[in-house]
């Protein structure tokens, strides 16, 4: 019996979904046991219903319908799909082949839960499975005047044609997950989660199950923070032995203060199950479940979680947690506090998720240090529900967030975080930290959080392409959020840098340098005006040194001269303690200097402050109408500025979408391997036949060969090819033929070709044989190929090539599909990329065209999960073209994942974090 794979279990249990007015729905595969369900679904319909559906309002055709569906189904001549509330089947979308790749498509919604998006969500569902199906095209027959059919269609982004029929339209859709789909797709899921999270941040009424007398207990820091923050919604405490705390009266239990809009659950995890019945029964909106002891605690935790979050999603609520902080929103209308930190949060413009409850206090306590503002916290734990990709999809939707903040252990569902990511970061920057990237990281984050182990060279190719700002440590990531949150983006790499003193002045040039930036050059108007302004100045070239006798009204003009002068696009502006130039001086030189003049908008330079001085303020300068963050040494504000740059030429670029596949190549690859997998279940490497049939597919060429098995059949197989020839070993399961003197270059005639054949046909192999390849002329040699990660999936790689490809170790990444920018950016990240464009005078090799080739390996990637690995080595790169020399692919018997782009909520198991409670 074949085990199910994780795509077959999602189809058949089902996946939930958030609808637009916040309901959870299961969408599941329809089974011959919806029988009496799916007749009395039409036979509830009004009468206009039934007609639209039927063409008429008789009851006959209900169980017709049905009688007829499910055997098809069951015959594999037919997919359908189901949407499930509250235990009853409330829609049903259904494609029946009528051959060619052609299927007919039944759709109907219960009246009472119309205009809910059910229609538009299950025709999503019903693509994906009916392209499984190799199903390519939909049909449907509907009325003319049948508005809510055509609106459903058109929202859903397929490309409809129609044909008027007297009454009916015909209509007919390619089923194609094309941009447009995707994009449509991804705004109704935005909308629906944005929704939900903006419920859950603010709630009217809050209850604290497991608030304690004791001062320590995370339930009775919560009940303090709520009324410290001045919650404007009403506070219930829970807690069967305690009347009063402090001033509010107890309650015995969440059923005698229901409905709430928020239950906060802080009792240890032996009771929560029954604590989650209960609010599921009293009408409880959500659950922040602070409690520790799920799924960070081992198998018998993660089934205790997945079954409380069974019970959750039966009764539509979202949970945070468990094992978390807590949640907050500083909104002044709002102002929850639902933590059981120390430190609350301060009001500003940064969402923040947290994933360890640890790591969200000690980022509370800095951020109120640097004073950097929140606008909401969500620590999201061990992530059963509430995850990372809904607060991005919050922010998005989310007027109070300019800038979003994440700590994460892991990821859940990484393609989704890069489709959202690279959504919001066009419009809003987005800087996270990972824990656990490094191999000890990893190690320390299992052995604590069970999270899933993340690869670091994925996750660099993840927020490369997507946009995001990685950073190193939580200094990193709050200095870095600072100057978002009050600067506006730099137009450019250049920066300037004003001092009062000379060496800090080459320090700070020396850190820009490092992550490259580049040293502003002042015009000599500039410099004179610098001169001018202070006479015995140090250096009035960059770095700017004004010498230790400078005041703050000269320091002022010469910050305003820099900054308005158009040659600089970030500033970088320092203090040394010196008498001349105190802390106040300063600031008020900085408040002066960017103030926007009559007639001026803000300034546009991105500006930040330095100050040497570990004893001086650390809060940023109010400045005109931006606020100048303060670094304490030139290093982190280079370290800040360096990255936000780079996220700015990101954000200025224009977007590229990932070219579709071309009609038939996904069937010819499946052929390859198909037919593969079944003489090698297990797997391995494919005969080089069969690798060029597969590579073919996908447009991509391997140089000509031939194999031969004996002496004479090398000598006529290289007077086919022509002279003069390349012979190799010809067994694919050798990585690296040279390793073993298993490639011989440059043979020019039939006597060296014997020569040759006869020397390697005696080299010890599993697999005897030789290849017969026409050499091609000289050119740059690259790497290029997929490899598999067990968390983020494909990953194609490009690098500098040959025989020292290991040596050399110049290699960069990105996730499939790949777009041209991204395969454009991975070469320009080469060290050796200066090769591709002409070194030393040489002619520029054929950039395009390597181009062009990583993008045709992420479309073979992604379409085809069974490919393990993909090693093309050389690609020799000429003026005109590329050719691969040589290729090797390997597959596994890989189980199909659920689609990544389908509308769902977190699976029942995730990855999960470390700091709850209890």
């Amino acid at each position: 019996m074949t085990a199910k794979t994780e795509a077959d279990v999602e189809r058949s249990s089902g996946v939930d979904v958030l609808l637009r007015d916040g309901t959870i729905a299961r969408v599941r595969d329809a089974v011959p046991e919806d029988r009496d369900q799916l007749v009395d679904l039409h036979l509830q319909l009004s009468d206009l219903g039934r007609y639209r559906r039927f063409f008429h309002v008789g009851h006959f055709d209900s169980a017709h319908f049905v009688d007829q569906l499910l055997p098809q189904l069951t015959r594999g001549d037919a997919v359908a799909k189901v949407a499930v509330v509250d235990g009853r089947i409330v829609a049903l979308a259904s494609a029946t082949s009528t051959g060619g790749g052609t299927a007919e498509l039944s759709l109907v919604v219960a009246d009472q839960h119309a205009h809910r998006g059910l229609a538009t969500l299950l025709l999503e569902h019903l693509a994906v499975a009916a392209t499984e199906a190799d199903m390519t095209e939909l049909v449907a027959y509907v009325l003319a005047d049948n508005a809510d059919v055509f609106d459903v269609l058109h929202h859903v982004g397929f490309e409809v044609t129609s044909t008027s029929h007297q009454e009916t339209v015909e209509v007919r859709f390619p089923i194609r997950l094309t941009e447009r789909v995707l994009e449509a797709m991804s705004t109704r899921e935005q909308r629906a989660d944005a929704d939900s999270i903006r419920a859950l941040l603010r709630p009217g009424s809050v209850a604290v199950i497991g608030a304690s007398r004791q001062e320590d207990h995370p339930g009775h820091q919560v009940v303090r923070n709520l009324l410290r923050a001045g919650f404007t919604g009403k506070v219930h405490p829970v807690n069967p032995h305690c009347d009063y705390l402090l001033g509010l009266k107890c309650h015995g239990s969440i059923r005698e203060v229901a409905p709430v809009d928020m239950a906060i659950i802080a009792v240890p995890a032996a009771q929560v199950l029954q604590v989650v019945r209960e609010c599921a029964e009293s009408g409880v909106r959500d659950l922040v479940i602070l409690s520790t002891g799920f799924a960070e605690a081992g198998p018998d935790g993660r089934r205790r979680q997945d079954e409380m979050l069974a019970i959750a999603r039966r009764a539509g609520m979202r949970v945070v947690g468990p094992n978390c902080l807590g949640v907050a929103n500083t909104d002044p209308d709002i102002r929850l506090d639902a933590t059981f930190s120390p430190t609350s949060a301060g009001h500003g413009r940064v969402a923040l998720m947290a994933q360890s409850g640890a790591v969200g206090i000690a980022v509370l306590q800095r951020a109120e240090e640097l004073g950097v503002g929140l606008s909401a916290l969500i620590s999201a734990g061990n992530k059963a529900d509430v995850s990372c990709n809904d607060l991005l999809m919050y922010a998005a939707e989310d007027d109070a967030t300019d800038v979003v903040a994440l700590y994460l252990e892991s990821f859940g569902n990484p393609r989704k975080f890069s489709r959202l990511a690279r959504r919001l970061a066009a419009r809003k920057p987005i800087v996270a930290l990972i824990g656990g990237s490094s191999h000890a990281g990893r190690q320390a984050a299992i052995g604590h959080t069970a999270s899933a182990v993340t690869s670091s060279t994925a996750v660099d190719a993840l927020f490369q392409q997507c946009g995001v700002i990685g950073v190193q440590g939580l200094e990193q990531l709050l200095q870095t959020t600072s100057v978002l949150a009050n600067q506006p983006l730099p137009a450019g790499r250049r920066v300037g840098i004003i001092s009062n003193a000379g060496g800090p002045a080459v320090l700070a040039a020396d850190a820009c340098e490092s992550v490259g930036l580049s040293l502003a050059t002042l015009s000599a108007e500039t410099m004179a005006r610098i001169r001018e302004i202070v006479p015995d100045a140090s250096s009035e070239r960059m770095p700017v040194d004004l010498g230790s006798g400078v005041g703050w009204e000269a320091y002022a003009e010469v910050v305003s001269t820099v900054a308005r002068s158009g040659e600089v696009d970030m500033l970088v502006v320092m203090r040394t303690p010196l008498p001349a130039l105190s802390y106040a001086a300063f600031a008020r030189a900085l408040r002066t200097s960017l103030r926007a003049g009559p007639g001026e908008q803000a300034l546009p330079v991105t500006t930040v402050a330095v100050m040497l001085d570990t004893q001086g303020p650390s809060r940023p300068i109010r400045a005109g109408s931006h606020h100048v963050p303060v670094f304490a040494f030139p290093e982190d504000a280079a370290r800040a500025l360096g990255p936000i740059a780079t996220y700015a030429e990101w954000r200025a670029a224009p977007r590229v979408p990932v070219a579709e596949t071309a009609a038939g190549s996904r069937a010819a690859a499946r052929d390859v391997v198909v037919r593969t997998l079944r003489a090698m279940p297990a797997g391995g490497r494919l005969a080089e036949p069969d690798v060029r049939q597969l590579l073919a597919a996908y447009g991509i060429g391997v140089l000509p060969s031939v194999v031969a098995g004996g002496v004479e059949e090398a000598v006529d197989a290289a007077t086919w090819v022509g002279y003069p020839v390349a012979v190799k070993i010809a067994d694919p399961d050798i990585a690296h033929r040279t390793d073993v003197g298993g490639v011989r270059l440059g043979l020019t005639g039939p006597d060296q070709v014997r020569a040759v054949a006869q020397e390697l046909l005696g080299v010890p192999v599993d697999h005897p044989g030789l290849l017969v390849q026409r050499q091609v002329g000289a050119g740059i040699e690259l790497i290029a190929g997929v490899t598999h990660d067990k968390v983020f999936g494909p990953l194609v790689m490009v690098g500098y090539g040959g025989i020292y490809t290991e040596l050399i170790g110049d290699r960069s990444f990105r996730l499939t599909p790949l777009s041209r920018a991204d395969a454009a950016s991975a070469l320009a990240e080469l060290r050796t990329a200066p090769l591709l464009s002409g070194y030393r005078g040489a002619p520029p090799p054929d950039a395009a065209a390597v181009e062009h080739l990583l993008v045709c390996l992420g479309r073979l990637a992604e379409d085809i999960p069974e490919i393990a690995e993909i090693d093309l080595n050389p690609v020799i790169v000429h003026e005109r073209g590329v050719s691969v020399v040589d290729a090797k692919v390997r597959l596994h018997p890989a189980a199909q994942a659920p689609d990544p782009d389908l509308r769902r909520l977190s699976p029942p198991i995730g990855p999960v974090g470390s700091g709850g409670s209890t």
